[in-house]
């Protein structure tokens, strides 16, 4: 019978070892799977693919390649000086802006260029409802 009770005590304290490998796996499991979204746009006479995966926000088609500001291949890393990681940094920094322009800070060839982009050029293409940026939780709950 004291076997029977060590042998259940040993399995009993080998629970939370357990948890703790599989928790710990966790976050690597859910790094491997990737964030991806694009906007598509396109009337008569423009066209526009923005695509944001892993945290990298790149214009893919912009024509005519004038119209909206930025150029084909521009990595977008800031509008109005806030970081641009995912397609939701991108609509609300361009999307439903009262002033016409905003400078927005692209990875252009490799080198960092700060352009001002008309907003009004961006309106109809981020005429859907623009998402809420989820805040960050803030320090101590």
């Amino acid at each position: 019978m004291r076997q029977t009770k060590t042998k259940i005590k040993t399995k009993i304290k080998m629970i939370p070892l357990l948890l703790s490998l599989l928790l710990a796996g966790a976050p690597a499991l859910a790094a491997t799977q990737a964030d991806t979204s694009r906007l598509e746009w396109r009337d008569a006479g423009h066209h526009l693919v923005v695509d944001a995966q892993d945290g990298i926000v790149r214009i893919t088609t912009t024509e005519p390649s004038t119209y909206f500001g930025l150029r084909s291949g521009d990595r977008v890393l800031r509008i109005n000086g806030q970081p641009v990681r995912r397609l939701a940094d991108l609509t609300h920094g361009l999307g439903g802006k009262k002033s016409a322009r905003v400078p927005v800070t692209v990875l252009r060839k490799g080198n960092q260029v700060t352009v001002d982009v008309d907003t009004a050029a961006w309106g109809e293409a981020l005429a859907m409802e623009t998402p809420a940026i989820p805040q960050p939780p803030r320090a101590g709950g």
